[in-house]
């Protein structure tokens, strides 16, 4: 057991954690506000010619199919809309805060995938349900397991194998809590309050391996936990009966037929991602 100051999680947010890009923050504020106008969204894009990039790229993939080539940010802007360019903003901003030495490793990569995945459910299934809050859905999922990257970014072969001992043992939260003394969930929630992120959101992330838990935001809660179960299904291309039958999916009335369609959907729609941050 570690349990030493070094791997507290004030320590790790302290040391590990990378600041949220301020551009991030001050879009995804713009985008809040209904008064404002596409064009003048499209100058703030502009000032990040990588982010302006992946949107002018998503404009033009297979997502959108658009008849001529978009060149433009107002006109790519209008076409994918502005839930779509909140998740390229948070996509971006997580992506680009731990880099490519964290999330270009195999252990980072396999990480990042599970995120993208699992924020394209958990949104996907909120639509699905007539839940109100898909954004915060997408959010949620996309940033459930961010307190792993943090641990992997703190010491690589150390968290690899504390990954590589759950896969035989089951349970990663415990075994994260017996060699560190306390799980990602908590480190991820503790995170997120660091960057200022809303409080139901952190919440949902620090309760998204026990959502029956949550103070608020339970629904939600709830569904970050099935898509967060349903993506390691899947990869490991095992049986989804136990989800189906799980106390947390009871009320939503997903069919296993329903699954199949959202997860090949999810699959096509990374493969473009992938394309957009090439």
């Amino acid at each position: 057991m570690l349990h030493s100051t070094i791997f507290s999680p004030e320590y790790l947010i302290k040391t590990e954690l990378p600041p949220m890009p301020g551009n991030v923050l001050r879009i995804t504020e713009m985008l809040g506000d209904l008064n404002i106008s596409q064009n003048k969204i499209a100058d703030a894009i502009s000032l990040d010619p990588i982010l302006a990039t992946r949107i002018l790229r998503l404009a033009n993939s297979a997502i959108f199919s658009p008849e001529h080539s978009v060149t433009n940010l107002p006109t790519a802007i209008a076409a994918i809309g502005n839930n779509a360019i909140r998740e390229i903003l948070m996509i971006s901003g997580l992506g680009d805060s731990f880099g490519r030495r964290i999330l270009s490793s195999p252990t980072g990569k396999e990480i990042w995938m599970h995120l993208l995945a699992t924020a394209m459910l958990a949104s996907d299934m909120c639509r699905l349900a007539r839940m109100r809050g898909s954004d915060e859905a997408f959010s949620c999922g996309l940033l459930h397991d961010m307190g792993k990257l943090i641990l992997l970014r703190a010491d690589s072969p150390l968290y690899s194998s504390v990954l590589e001992r759950a896969t035989e043992e089951g349970d990663l939260s415990a075994i994260e809590r017996e060699v560190f003394g306390f799980d990602h969930a908590q480190l991820g929630a503790d995170a997120c309050i660091a960057w200022n992120l809303p409080e139901p959101l952190c919440n949902m992330i620090r309760y998204h391996h026990r959502p029956t838990d949550a103070p608020m935001g339970m629904a939600l809660t709830r569904i970050v936990s099935i898509a967060d179960t349903l993506v390691h299904l899947k990869i490991e291309d095992r049986e989804i009966d136990e989800l189906l039958y799980s106390d947390t999916i009871l009320g939503f009335g997903f069919s296993s037929a329903q699954f199949d369609a959202l997860w090949e959907d999810v699959v096509i729609r990374l493969n473009d991602l992938m394309h957009t941050f090439n």
